[in-house]
């Protein structure tokens, strides 16, 4: 719950006012934190690859994702 909060305070509040690099390193971590926790809801099912990709492909989308749905004026935005 705390990093879904850390997400959405990073995009919403923090992005305009701190660098990108900052942004994208919070985005990276409250991913990851959302990928951990939800494999720690799996109970000892988890290979050990799954604590490997899910931390790091969800803190790659996540930083993505703030990237695209916050870009300025792109060619996604109407």
């Amino acid at each position: 719950m705390a990093s879904v909060v850390l997400l959405v305070i990073t995009a919403l509040v923090l992005r305009p006012r701190i660098s990108r690099r900052m942004t994208d390193c919070l985005a990276a971590g409250g991913g990851a934190a959302v990928g951990v926790g939800g494999l720690l809801l799996l109970n000892g099912d988890v290979s050990a690859a799954s604590w490997v990709a899910a931390p790091l492909v969800l803190g790659l989308l996540s930083t993505l994702h703030i990237r695209v749905l916050f870009s300025g004026s792109g060619p996604f935005r109407t």
